[in-house]
């Protein structure tokens, strides 16, 4: 059934979207000997759920030789993630479409990644004991994107799509074949992640020098007077979290601010029982596990970074399998946008007396003047409200690239 929706953006009703009957379901399977999905694995049910699109995931567990699949239903995802494609690694498939009950196994065809362009890239792991080249490789690697993370510098391939993608929600990633997209984001001080993904057809796109200089000077370097103050927070727990959190919270700086949030993970568990091959025998599921990340993020390109959530879930319900949001105004990363609520409420600021207009680490625990913040008095022009459209965390955003 497709239902008509107005979407409520900033106070105004903007656009109309069409609201999609989608399979809901987990299921887990045994993988061939040879690492392939079994042809009668899959997962069904009479289950539904509505959004957007709709999602079929596979994530495969290769020494437990298991799989686990799980479908369900998005809303606002980033235009041109349809169909399958590898999540950064041939383990994970995950697939999406924009039809009526589309996310069977059929529709999919046998949950098959598209072929993407295949580029060469450096490979390197100075975390691993090796010193990377400034200007050549140390080996070499293929795969559908480069990238380069430079905590420790690690450099490498990987498969389908980065989730840097899905994390700035980019739209129509496809457009930036053969082009560089540098990030930086900060949750927490010791939650750093700063890095590029790149996809040059002449191939090594991702050597450390010529990487770095990029980074200073399109993402480290830009709009240094034109940032927004955003809640920085990473914390992980097997219940659910309310907006008590925040007295945890510090603060960075940033274009951008982001929050995100998963509610489960999908595991694997050994049984009892031993197989034919005398080998044991794993179950998959889900379980309650609960992270939440917010802060502040640079990117290169204004133009690569959609506002507004991205949610996934596997019932009509206010509990999400993921979320993940992207704002641009002083700490709008706060839990209301977790739960759809009004950001409307003024937020308080801890100013250390000591230090002229610089935030302090923790709001909840410095002592000092207090300052109320309304974020319809930002100082620069062309205030973004976030649009609780919404984002996806696929999986946590430790590993962007």
């Amino acid at each position: 059934m497709r239902i008509l929706l107005c979407v409520l953006i900033g106070g105004f009703f903007s656009t109309t979207v069409f609201s999609l009957e989608c399979h809901s379901c987990l299921s887990y399977c045994k993988l061939k000997p040879n690492g392939e999905l079994s042809e009668d694995c899959d997962c069904a049910g009479n289950s539904t759920c509505n959004g957007t699109t709709c999602f079929a995931k596979v994530e495969m567990f290769s020494v437990e030789e298991t799989a686990i699949i799980q479908k369900g239903c998005a809303s606002n995802l980033p235009y041109g993630t349809s169909g399958c494609h590898y999540a950064g690694a041939q383990e994970s498939v995950h697939c999406y479409c924009d039809g009526e009950k589309c996310n069977t196994k059929e529709k999919f065809d046998n949950y098959k990644p598209k072929q993407l362009p295949i580029v060469q890239c450096c490979e390197c792991s100075e975390p691993r004991g090796e010193k990377c080249p400034e200007d050549k490789c140390e080996r070499t690697c293929r795969g559908n994107y480069c990238l380069i993370d430079f905590d420790g510098v690690e450099q490498g391939c990987g498969l389908g799509l980065p989730r840097l993608q899905n994390f700035l929600r980019i739209q129509n990633y496809s457009d930036l074949q053969g082009s560089q997209t540098c990030a930086r984001y900060q949750a927490t001080q010791s939650t750093i992640v700063h890095g590029c993904v790149c996809t040059s057809p002449t191939g090594f796109c991702n050597r450390v020098n010529a990487s770095r200089e990029y980074q200073l000077e399109k993402v480290v370097s830009r709009r240094v007077d034109d940032q927004n103050y955003c809640y920085s927070l990473h914390q992980k727990s097997r219940k659910a979290f309310d907006k008590e959190i925040f007295k945890k919270s510090d603060t960075c700086e940033g274009h951008y601010c982001f929050i995100s949030m998963t509610t489960s993970e999908l595991v694997v568990e050994n049984t009892t029982e031993i197989d034919a091959d005398g080998k044991g025998s794993y179950v998959g599921l889900s379980r309650p596990r609960y992270e939440i990340l917010a802060g502040c993020l640079k990117v290169d390109d204004d133009n690569k970074v959609s506002l507004g959530c991205t949610t996934e879930y596997s019932e009509n319900s206010g509990n999400p399998i993921s979320k993940h949001c992207i704002c641009e105004s002083h700490l709008c990363n706060y839990y209301n946008l977790l739960v759809d609520e009004d950001n409307t409420t003024l937020r308080q600021v801890i100013l250390d007396q000591s230090h002229d207009h610089d935030l302090v680490n923790s709001p909840s625990e410095a002592a000092g003047a207090v300052l109320t913040y309304d974020p319809s008095l930002r100082k620069t022009s062309g205030i973004s409200q976030v649009s609780v459209h919404f984002m996806l965390i696929f999986t946590t955003y430790l590993a962007l690239f």
